[in-house]
């Protein structure tokens, strides 16, 4: 056979030939021996019948033997042929051809039926090929998501304490949200779940220092992991926090998941939410350095995420399976709200049936992310190397009128020293448990002691603030002062809180 002859029938696909010296071009199925010639179509299914039969009447008895009817198949007398055939790659109609040199091909049979059936065998094996990569089990995580046999057994283990709840107001669907089971009474035989407030929210805002409006009274259901539903009641509920409590009956078999009181920043951690059809949602993540938006509540702490709004009241665990926090869907980062405030409400809630947080009038945001150089030029000039910034005060408040500015630095909350947010909310949660421990007034006004950092004067001093107790939303009240995202980015004789020149250094730019 001429080379250039050869060469054009390379391919089998096109009825060409293969080496046999070449196994990356060989073709799927060879002949099992070369030498033999393939059957005709006819010939070889006479010659076949009486062997596939066999394996189909052995195979048929393995099957019946293994395989327990179900009662539809018992009643209607099916047998395993209601099976889907098994999956097997069509086997190519191809023949031996021995070149000059000795080397052996294979190239399409002559038999143009037979090479016409394989085409559509293959369309068919394609297709159902298809459908077999759509089974639940066929799917494989990519390798950035690669978990290990452990880790997959422990979160199957914490999410069955993560269901799914939905609320209802006039029969209509208000919201869907995540929630964790975090106390199961025996005696009662109910069990207590966590959620986001913003399950019973018929009014959200996108600031959330504005108003939000609340329906108690909405119907809210637990789907469990079964498939039931459950209603669910409402025990507690914090505007400001957005936490909500509720009791679902009948569940004592549930399992709990314990709250841990500490996260840091840079923290390895995951998320656990589950979406309104109750497949759950998992992911690996890191605690963010990053402070709260103008519009975001100074608690709230990060993870990259994403959730979907569903998600919202779903789990942050520690590597541990502990709970640090409950989620938010926000944008741009998923927020959550970290464990110790909600243990902190908790305890406030089972004593007192209230919850007392001061309200400073005050949006903050974090010294120490500033970036070193300039911590660093703090601390050795004014000896403030972390606190918290102030970047915007609500109009008219008792710090106003008491001289702290946009870009004053608040270093200590009754005489404890503060560097993150969440420090400063756990102690002014603790003066409100004080102050429910004498009375359970919350029209009275409390003093708290704050030590400042005037950052125009560069002087220290500490001031007693006359502030408000509520368990209600802080709504923030805007004025004329600039943002401390649009104070550190402004011109360097920027006009600050009331019209006071910023500090310039001899460069001619602000200085921290």
């Amino acid at each position: 056979m001429e080379a250039g002859s050869r060469e054009s029938e390379s391919n089998p696909t096109r009825g060409g030939a293969v080496s046999e010296d070449d196994p990356a071009k060989s073709p799927p199925r060879p002949p099992s021996d070369p030498g033999k010639p393939l059957a005709s179509p006819a010939r070889r299914s006479k010659e076949e019948t009486s062997e596939s039969d066999s394996g189909r009447r052995k195979r048929k008895r393995v099957t019946d033997s293994r395989v327990l009817p179900t009662r539809d198949s018992a009643s209607s007398g099916s047998d395993s042929s209601a099976y889907s055939s098994p999956l097997r790659e069509p086997k190519a109609p191809v023949v031996p051809l021995t070149d000059e040199d000795g080397s052996v091909s294979y190239v399409f049979t002559s038999d143009k039926a037979a090479v016409h059936k394989y085409y559509n065998d293959v369309e068919k094996y394609d297709a159902k090929m298809a459908r077999h990569e759509r089974l639940l089990t066929s799917g494989r995580c990519s390798i950035t998501e690669r978990y290990t046999l452990k880790d997959t057994e422990a979160v199957i283990t914490y999410a069955k304490s993560v269901l799914t709840l939905s609320s209802y107001q006039d029969g209509k669907v208000m919201n869907q949200c995540t929630g964790i089971v975090v106390e199961v009474d025996a005696v009662k035989n109910s069990a207590v779940i966590l959620t986001s407030a913003w399950i019973i929210c018929s009014k959200k805002p996108l600031d959330d220092w504005k108003n939000k409006e609340y329906d108690p009274e909405a119907k809210v259901n637990v789907h469990m992991l079964d498939g039931s539903v459950v209603e669910c009641r409402l025990m507690y509920f914090s505007k400001h926090y957005e936490i909500a409590y509720f009791e679902i009956p009948q569940a004592s078999q549930l399992q709990i998941l314990s709250l841990e009181s500490n996260v840091e920043f840079d923290q390895d951690v995951f998320l656990l939410a589950r979406d309104t059809d109750l497949n759950l949602i998992y992911k690996r993540d890191k605690v963010q350095l990053v402070d709260p938006c103008e519009h975001q509540h100074n608690h709230y702490q990060f993870v990259h995420g994403p959730i979907p709004e569903c998600g919202t009241g779903g789990a942050l665990l520690d590597l541990s399976g502990k709970v640090v926090g409950m989620l938010f869907y926000k944008l741009p980062l998923v927020a959550f709200i970290p464990s110790s405030l909600i243990l902190k409400c908790s305890i406030m809630w089972q004593r007192f049936g209230q919850l007392a947080r001061p309200q400073l009038g005050l949006k903050l945001g974090t010294l120490g992310f500033l970036g070193i150089p300039r911590v660093d030029f703090m601390s050795r000039n004014f000896n403030i190397s972390s606190g918290l910034i102030v970047g915007e005060i609500s109009a008219k408040c008792d710090a106003e009128k008491l001289g702290i500015r946009a870009g004053d630095v608040i270093f200590s909350c009754q005489k404890n020293r503060v560097s993150s947010i969440v420090q400063l909310e756990n102690v002014l949660l603790g003066v409100g448990e004080k102050h429910l421990e004498k009375s359970n007034d919350l029209s009275s006004e409390v003093d708290v002691e704050i030590g400042v950092f005037h950052v125009r004067k560069r002087t220290q001093s500490v001031v007693t603030l006359r502030v408000e107790l509520s368990d209600h939303l802080e709504v923030f009240h805007s004025d004329l002062y600039l943002p401390m995202r649009l104070y550190n980015n402004a011109d360097p004789k920027a006009v600050g809180s009331k019209g006071e020149e910023a500090p310039v250094s001899a460069g001619g730019e602000a200085e921290p």
